[in-house]
C-alpha cells in the first residue's frame, strides 16, 4: 500500500469517527460504542435510559439554534455530573444519533445483577430528577423531557448490535407514549385557561425616540403565573401542538381591549397576531366591536402585529383580508423585520404604518456597521412606503444614541422599563 492510499484511509477513518461524535454534547452517539456495550453487559444484562426533550425544535424555532445548542449542552454537563457523583462514572452516556435531542444512558450488569428491571427504574427515575431539576432552575419549564428505558437481554446466537439498537428502539418508544400522554394533558390545561379566562397582559410603551413621550403600547400576553404556560412562547408553541392557536389568538385580542382602560389618549394599541388568525369573523362583525366600544377604542387605535416568524401561506387570500382590516380602520405593524419570512414581499402586500426592527439588529449596534448599514436601509424602504421604523429591545443608552444618530423615530426596549398593566404617557430612559 503507498502513502497516499494509506492517507485517504485514515482520512475516510477520521470522517467516520466525526460522523458518530456529537460536536455540541461532545457525547459519541451509541453506534460507536458497541466494543465497550458488550463488556458492560457481562454476558448477561444491559439497561438504557433514553432521555429525549420533545420541545427543542419551538425553541431552535423561536430563539435560533444557539439557544438548541446551548440546551442540549447544559443537559449533557448534567447526566455528565449525576453519572460521575451518583454512579461513580459507572454509566455511559450517549446521543441516539449526532446532532439529535435524545441522550442513550447505558447501565452496565453491575448496577442490575440483583433485580434488572427495578434497578434500571431506580437508575431511571434519577437521571430524570436531577435533569428535569436543572432544566427548570435555568428558567427552562416550558421543555417537555420525556423517558423510556428498557433491558438488553444477552444472547450469544444474536448480533449483539442488533439487539442494542432493539432496545434503544423499546426504550423510545417509552419516551414517545409519555410524549403523547403528556401532550393530551397540555391540551386540557390550555382548553381550562381558555375558559376559565386565566390570560392577563401587560404593556410595554412604545416611545417618540425625541422627547420620550409614549406614542403607543403593545399589549403582552401572560399565563397563569407559575405556570410553564406564563411564557408566551411556551403558551403559544403548545397551543399549535394543540390545534388551538385561532382560540388563544382569539382570547389574547380580547384580553388586550379589555385590559387597556387607561390608555392615555392619542396612543395607539399595538396587538399581536398571526396572519393566519386574520380572518377571524370575530373582529370583523362579531363581539369584538362591542367590546371596543365599551372600553373607548376604535379600529383606528388599534394596530395589528404581524410577526415575520411564521410564513403566510396564500399572500392572496391575506392581501384580500388586509383590505378589509384597512376600510374598518385597523392598522398594521410588520414585526420581526430582518429576521423572518419574505419581508419585502409581505411590506409590499400589506403597506404598514409601522416596521419593527428586530431585537437582533438593534443589539450592539453601535460597534457593528452591518448593523447600522442594514438599519440605515430599513429607514429609506420605510420612507418609500410612508411607514414609521420602531426599534425594538433597546437595552442600553449607547444603543439610543446610535439609533437616535441613525434616524430611528421611534423605540421600545427595557431602558425604558419593563412592561407594566400601568400605562405612563412620558417614559425617561433608565441609566444603562
Amino acid at each position: 500500500m503507498n502513502t497516499r492510499d494509506q492517507k485517504s484511509i485514515e482520512n475516510e477513518i477520521v470522517a467516520l469517527k466525526a460522523s458518530l461524535y456529537d460536536s455540541t454534547t461532545r457525547l459519541p452517539a451509541y453506534q460507536a460504542t458497541f466494543d465497550k456495550l458488550k463488556q458492560m453487559t457481562q454476558d448477561r444484562f444491559l439497561g438504557v435510559v433514553l432521555l429525549q426533550l420533545s420541545d427543542l425544535e419551538r425553541v431552535e424555532a423561536v430563539f435560533g439554534f444557539e439557544r438548541y445548542e446551548e440546551i442540549l449542552k447544559c443537559s449533557a454537563r448534567e447526566i455528565e455530573t449525576v453519572n460521575r457523583t451518583r454512579f461513580g462514572g459507572s454509566l455511559l452516556p450517549t446521543m441516539r444519533s449526532v446532532f439529535d435531542n435524545e441522550f442513550c444512558v447505558f447501565v452496565p450488569h453491575d448496577l442490575l445483577a440483583v433485580a434488572p428491571v427495578p434497578s434500571l427504574q431506580e437508575v431511571a427515575a434519577e437521571l430524570y430528577a436531577c435533569l428535569d431539576s436543572e432544566l427548570s432552575r435555568k428558567g427552562l419549564k416550558g421543555l417537555t423531557l420525556n423517558m423510556g428505558y428498557a433491558v438488553l437481554q444477552y444472547n450469544p446466537f444474536l448480533r449483539f448490535e442488533r439487539l442494542v439498537h432493539r432496545v434503544v428502539d423499546e426504550a423510545a418508544s417509552g419516551a414517545q407514549r409519555q410524549d403523547e400522554t403528556e401532550r393530551v394533558l397540555r391540551e386540557l390545561e390550555i382548553r381550562q385557561i381558555l375558559v376559565e379566562h386565566g390570560l392577563s397582559t401587560v404593556f410595554h410603551p412604545i416611545v417618540d425616540l425625541r422627547d420620550y413621550v409614549a406614542v403607543g403600547y403593545e399589549a403582552l400576553t401572560r399565563g397563569p403565573v407559575g405556570t410553564i404556560y406564563e411564557s408566551p412562547e411556551s403558551l403559544f408553541a403548545f397551543a399549535r401542538e394543540s390545534r388551538l392557536s385561532w382560540d388563544l389568538d382569539r382570547q389574547c385580542k380580547l384580553t388586550a381591549i379589555a385590559s387597556a382602560t387607561g390608555r392615555p389618549a392619542d396612543s395607539r394599541l399595538f396587538i399581536n397576531t398571526l396572519p393566519s388568525t386574520l380572518d377571524d369573523p370575530e373582529f370583523m362583525d362579531g363581539t369584538a366591536p362591542e367590546l371596543m366600544a365599551r372600553h373607548g377604542i376604535s379600529p383606528a387605535d388599534i394596530v395589528w402585529e404581524l410577526t415575520e416568524r411564521y410564513p403566510i401561506e396564500d399572500y392572496d387570500h391575506f392581501e384580500a383580508t388586509m383590505k378589509t382590516h384597512t376600510k374598518l380602520g385597523y392598522r398594521v405593524a410588520i414585526d420581526d423585520v430582518g429576521t423572518g419570512y419574505s419581508s419585502i414581499q409581505t411590506i409590499t402586500h400589506v403597506r404598514p404604518l409601522y416596521l419593527k426592527v428586530d431585537q437582533s439588529l438593534v443589539r450592539g449596534v453601535e460597534d457593528n456597521l452591518l448593523k447600522q448599514e442594514l438599519i440605515a436601509s430599513l429607514l429609506v424602504l420605510a420612507q418609500k412606503v410612508s411607514a414609521q421604523v420602531i426599534a425594538e429591545g433597546i437595552q442600553t443608552s449607547r444603543e439610543l444614541g446610535m439609533l437616535k444618530e441613525l434616524g430611528v423615530p421611534l423605540g421600545q426596549g427595557y431602558l425604558f422599563g419593563m412592561p407594566s398593566a400601568q400605562f405612563e404617557s412620558r417614559v425617561s430612559p433608565r441609566s444603562a
